[in-house]
């Protein structure tokens, strides 16, 4: 059986293990209870220390949280270089060898338009095989060093266990650095598979900490379990664990549909004049927010030098300034929202100039160059942001759309001199930050927060459970996006991922042919509005953003009346499924897909107390025109079609005996189809 335990190494030694197999060499001694569930706890009889273990367990679900705590007992300082915040031993210590192609691991990739991208390899494959004779050698290793916590991969791992059709997984929760690690212990034939899951290791960023006599530390809290069955089983245990801890509720308890001015649309370069045909369009297609995105506290091409001041810019807005615009968009129903990047301050605006002391520093320079950090550790960071909430607040916005551009890298520097590590500075500003966000919302009855990082660069999930939705990508180009949906959705409920669907686009390219006011000025612009014409675009489109949070945009006031029916009933079916779409976890019929791959590829989300499934497949780059999808796996045998998605000519689906078959009238097409099970 797996033996959840915990990895601990002081400065002082070599590397020095204490887990439960170090007991019988007197090295750590158990006090109090068993290591399964509550709190155990540890004497450390090399050092004057206790480690104590509390486990947490999560209604309907397998999912153990795991929070470690070492405590100075002594009478002199501890100086520690590694605090596990899990570490799992005998994994396949039974059966056949873990080196015999018995485990499947499962990890996720992620960079910046090319998120949620999942890669599945045997153990030997990733580098981790037998060496002999003094123990195993080898490992594969996740890691993260600051404050983009998903910019190289997300911390999470399955391991499939093809011997007992079981999977396991890991996920440590932190939004700063991190560190996992699978390797092999034991010797020679006799070993089994561990984990370590850490963000308090001094290989990966630094960290150390001291400890004076009877002060403690507690390690980020990690979670695993295990589940029968594959990747879609421990997909759905970890969804609904993280809609169990989530601290935000949606104000009306249902996702909002929301638009917004950036993607493939304005482009930060928001105007009464651009900004009043889209706010027509979204409300008259049913959209619930409209939010304005960045751009709206400077001029043109220079406003990001206002960031940190977050002053509106009323020059661009007209008469009534941006009061009026927000004005404007509570008249035709929908909440207003504005763009914010609060983490940030550039180093000419006002707020830089009059409070240098506001801004993160290592070795004693702000971290960045024109884009600097603010620090929130600092009450002047905190008085002045509650200030902006407040005037936004005040103004009507009921929705902020918080973004996040840049890493501190490894860490900050200590607040006053301090004694700790560059990466424990990091944490302490980090959760500093988590708790301001929560102030925010808990005193601004109704506002929502949207979490971004350049589409989804800090996804983590502590991180998340502080906000109400995240970005899953800043990707421009729709035919890419079903395989980020696919694998964003493994590591984040559907009703918090927000997906940009983006009908009728004008390319990032294509932005100085915009003009100042709205009618069509450039070839391009022209020639990518005709490209629209038939509706199969903005379907594909509308089914992506169905599958998840909702995110218009696009130039969608250009839409035709075909067009603009295609983007409104897709908004009508979503809202009538969001509350399946709120008990759904995500299913994979046909597997998940590489962002290069053309051909069919598909996307489910099943809500088996409401006996539906809410099925997407999309038709990229081919011209093959019929697909067939196996979803026995889901249904029952009375299973039917009940309603589908664009009603556009040449569109077809079929369900007989379990098998779907879906006729497109041409290739890049996509369909979204509701099936009762």
């Amino acid at each position: 059986m797996p033996t959840p335990s915990f990895y601990l190494n002081f400065n002082a030694e070599s590397c020095a293990p204490y887990h439960n197999d170090d007991v019988a060499n007197d090295r750590a001694e158990l006090i109090s209870g068993d290591g399964k569930v509550g709190n155990t706890v540890w004497k450390l009889n090399g050092h004057n220390a206790t480690v104590t273990e509390s486990r947490e367990t999560f209604d309907g679900t397998g999912v153990t949280r795991l929070t470690t705590t070492l405590r100075n007992n002594g009478d002199t300082p501890l100086l520690v270089d590694c605090l596990s915040s899990a570490f799992v031993t005998n994994i396949g210590a039974e059966g056949r060898r873990w080196y015999e192609d018995r485990f499947i691991i499962h990890y996720c990739h992620s960079v910046w338009q090319g998120e949620g991208q999942w890669r599945k390899a045997t153990a030997e494959e990733l580098g981790l095989y037998p060496t002999y004779n003094h123990g195993h050698q080898t490992a594969f290793r996740l890691y993260s060093q600051g404050s983009w916590t998903t910019s190289r991969h997300y911390p999470l791992i399955f391991i499939e266990d093809t011997e007992t059709g079981e999977t396991h997984y890991f996920e440590i929760l932190t939004g700063s650095n991190w560190y996992i690690e699978v390797s092999a212990k034991g010797y020679m034939e006799n070993s089994s598979l561990c984990v370590l899951l850490t963000a308090a290791f001094e290989k990966n960023g630094g960290w150390y900490k001291t400890l004076n006599p009877g002060e403690t530390y507690t390690a980020a809290p990690a979670i695993y379990g295990r589940v029968k069955g594959g990747f879609e089983e421990a997909v759905a245990e970890l969804t609904a664990y993280k809609r169990q801890t989530y601290r935000t509720a949606f104000p009306t308890g249902q996702v909002p549909v929301c638009f917004n001015d950036y993607m493939n649309c304005l482009w930060a370069q928001p105007s009464r004049d651009r900004l009043m045909p889209l706010i027509e369009a979204a409300s008259d297609a049913g959209c619930e927010v409209f939010c304005i995105d960045a751009g709206w506290f400077g001029k043109r091409g220079e406003w990001y030098k206002h960031n940190g001041d977050w002053k509106p810019y009323d020059e661009l807005f007209g008469e009534g300034g941006l009061q009026g615009i927000l004005n404007e968009i509570s008249s035709r129903g929908m909440l207003p929202g504005v763009w914010l990047e609060i983490e940030t301050a550039d180093a000419a605006s006002d707020f830089a100039q009059a409070h240098p002391e506001a801004l993160l520093t290592r070795h004693g320079r702000p971290i960045g160059r024109g884009q600097c950090f603010v620090d929130f550790r600092q009450p002047v960071v905190r008085d002045h942001l509650m200030g902006v909430f407040d005037n936004l607040y005040g103004m009507g916005v009921r929705f902020i759309k918080n973004d996040y551009n840049h890493s501190t890298g490894i860490g900050i520097d200590p607040l006053n001199g301090e004694d700790e590590s560059m990466a424990e500075a990091l944490r302490g500003h980090t959760e500093a930050f988590y708790a301001f966000v929560d102030e925010v919302i808990s005193t601004h009855p109704g506002l929502m927060i949207e979490n971004c990082g350049s589409g989804a660069m800090r996804c983590d999930h502590t991180t998340l459970s502080h906000f109400h939705i995240q970005s899953t990508s800043d990707q421009e180009y729709y035919d890419r996006y079903p395989s980020i949906l696919q694998g964003m959705l493994a590591v984040m409920p559907p009703e918090r991922a927000g997906v940009w669907a983006y009908p009728y686009p004008v390319d990032f390219h294509q932005m100085p042919e915009q003009g100042d006011v709205y009618p069509l000025t450039g070839e391009n612009v022209k020639a990518t509005v005709a490209s629209c014409a038939d509706g199969h675009q903005t379907a594909y489109n509308m089914v992506s953003g169905m599958m998840g949070a909702m995110y218009l945009s696009g130039r969608i006031c250009y839409a035709n009346e075909l067009n603009k029916k295609l983007i409104s009933d897709a908004i009508s079916i979503y809202k009538e499924n969001r509350a399946t779409l709120a008990g759904a976890v995500p299913v994979y019929p046909t597997g998940l897909c590489r962002m290069s791959d053309g051909g069919h590829t598909t996307l489910g989300l099943l809500n088996k107390a409401a006996g539906k499934l809410l099925l997407a497949v999309w038709q990229t780059r081919t011209e093959e025109t019929d697909t067939s999808v196996d979803l026995t796996p889901y249904l029952t045998d009375n299973a039917t079609i009940t309603r589908t998605y664009p009603g556009l000519t040449g569109f077809g689906c079929s369900l007989n005996d379990g098998y779907l078959t879906v006729t497109f009238p041409k290739g890049n097409c996509a369909a979204y189809i509701e099936i009762t099970l």
